[in-house]
């Protein structure tokens, strides 16, 4: 075995080189594939749970935390669509994002759980007056 805790040239692995794969894996993946959900309000199903997002969203529930929205154009994103988030899941203004594709019917697929590279298109919502309405008085920018 290697003393660097790496993998050695058998192919074994030792917890270090485990770690530092999984780890790889993790920073570099950039959307979870899901099974093919369709939604006319993807705000709705995401604050709601209808589908099985890809993170551990409200982590302090839905009724206390701040919604985030993207509108993503297809000339900075591989699609048109939406991603939404949430802050409870939110380090230092970085976090998942739930992306939904935009369709020629005018409703939206989720795609699945992934990044999004420049957050000047976020928008930000009280989730309480969401729920409390079912519609967001979007602020652009993060909430004050």
């Amino acid at each position: 075995m290697p003393a660097s805790g790496g993998c050695d040239r058998m192919g074994r692995y030792r917890l270090g080189c485990r770690l530092a794969t999984i780890f790889a894996l993790s920073v570099t993946s950039t959307a979870v594939p899901a099974a093919e959900f369709r939604t006319d309000d993807p705000l709705r199903a995401f604050v709601h749970g209808e589908y099985a997002p890809g993170s551990d969203y409200f982590i302090g529930g839905t009724t206390n935390t701040v919604l985030f929205r993207c509108a993503l154009p297809t000339r900075e994103h591989p699609f048109t669509g939406i991603a939404l988030s949430e802050q409870s899941i939110w380090g230092n203004r970085g976090g998942d994002w739930e992306l939904f594709h935009g369709t020629s019917e005018g409703g939206y697929v989720y795609v699945g759980t992934g990044q999004i590279g420049d957050t000047g298109c976020l928008e930000s919502c009280r989730s309480r007056d969401y729920l409390a309405t079912g519609r967001c008085k979007w602020t652009k920018g993060w909430p004050k």
